[in-house]
């Protein structure tokens, strides 16, 4: 069976040679590796190419959707891995034991792996706490294969067919999103989608989690999608326990942190709820974070409401 690497890569010359190498090393032969450069202002396309793979260069920026499509279209494999350029896979084995996976059901079209921070000696905790709410953590204690309900992306395996099954991702979704909402099309259709605890994925710093200013915008970019996702999939998120506790305690903060200038009640119930989600984050990234998260919280969760309520705009655009 053959497999395919699809590389959306935007920006990512520092990132992309790690990625890609760690897809060359897999003891796998027939497999290929496509990055989509997405109209970087780089040198990523140069630095891919001399790694002797294929390179799909957009002449102007397309966003994260658009770019897999454009790799998936133009792959050859039974089995497609949207790598991330900020992900590097861990051992050799990776992708004999992620098709694994695929043979104990037939009903399964997605698996996705761990996902582990990788810190350099010099990360700070202001980088660990950014790493989190990137997206950087799995933060999950799960010991055997298990379904899921979305994935949290940067590496995972599809079948083929399922993606075209599904009319692959959607372009609306240009720069977040577009994991909760094939996800929950796949789902829709019938298929599982599985976590493999078994395979890791080292994240590291990107692009986009370089600097306090990039990784502010990135927040305001995930609240910019949950009103188009809450409109398509209500239902199916509104019942979901993990959209719940991922998603909801950050609604709560929100609107406890408006109230707060007319309520000095709804103050102290907000340094309490701070408090709370820092913990959480620093029981995940480690204790030094603590102080970190408990000043970037409210910095990063108003740039995430601030996202939701100029997202409402634009719930019949397509592109967002």
């Amino acid at each position: 069976m053959k497999v395919s690497f699809v590389i959306p890569a935007y920006n990512e010359e520092k990132s992309i040679e790690r990625c890609v190498k760690s897809a060359l090393m897999q003891n796998y032969k027939d497999l290929e590796i496509i990055v989509v450069d997405d109209g970087s202002k780089d040198r990523t396309a140069e630095v891919a190419k001399k790694l002797n793979v294929r390179v799909v260069r957009n002449k102007k920026n397309l966003g994260i959707a658009e770019s897999m499509n454009r790799g998936i279209k133009t792959a050859k494999g039974d089995f497609i891995v949207t790598l991330h350029a900020d992900a590097e896979l861990i051992g050799r084995n990776w992708i004999r034991d992620m098709l694994k996976i695929f043979e104990t059901d037939k009903s399964i079209c997605v698996v996705t792996c761990n996902r582990i921070p990788k810190f350099n000696k010099n990360i700070s905790p202001i980088q660990k706490v950014h790493l989190y709410f990137g997206g950087g953590y799995s933060a999950s204690k799960l010991k055997k294969p298990t379904e899921i309900y979305w994935l949290p992306t940067r590496c995972d395996m599809f079948k083929r067919k399922a993606l075209e099954d599904v009319n692959f991702f959607d372009k609306k979704f240009k720069l977040s999103g577009e994991d909760i909402d094939i996800s929950t099309r796949l789902r829709k259709k019938g298929y599982k989608l599985i976590f493999n605890p078994n395979c890791s994925a080292k994240i590291h710093l990107s692009f986009f989690q370089s600097t306090f200013y990039r990784i502010l915008k990135k927040r305001i970019y995930f609240g910019k999608v949950i009103p188009s996702l809450l409109m398509r999939h209500s239902t199916s998120l509104i019942t979901n326990k993990t959209w719940f506790i991922t998603t909801v305690p950050y609604m709560v903060y929100f609107l406890l942190a408006i109230f707060s200038f007319f309520n000095s009640a709804s103050f102290l119930l907000l340094l309490l709820f701070n408090f709370l989600l820092s913990a959480r984050i620093a029981k995940v990234t480690g204790l030094s974070s603590f102080p970190a998260a408990f000043v970037l919280i409210p910095i990063y969760t108003i740039a995430w409401g601030i996202g939701i309520v100029y997202g409402i705009s634009l719930v019949n655009k397509k592109i967002i």
